[in-house]
């Protein structure tokens, strides 16, 4: 029985790499918010600090050019 739970505990269900390209896919559809959020969230977990720093950083820079672009079209309301 405790072989089992051994082998469970192990067994690692989402890759680090499928958890980033989530991440970004999020990112680049809602930067603000969504992003934000999901970014914060792999923040604050140990093993995947740096790469929820990443997440967050690419949000706001993406988010900022995205807000840039649509007050320059004048597609923004200001």
């Amino acid at each position: 029985m405790s072989e089992k739970l051994n082998k469970d505990s192990e067994r690692v269900l989402i890759s680090k790499q499928k958890l980033i390209i989530v991440g970004l896919i999020i990112v680049l559809f809602n930067p603000l918010f969504a992003g934000l959020i999901y970014g914060l969230a792999l923040w604050r977990e140990k093993s995947l600090s740096a790469e929820g720093k990443m997440i967050v950083l690419f949000s706001l820079l993406w988010g900022a050019i995205v807000l840039a672009l649509a007050r320059r079209l004048g597609t923004f309301a200001p």
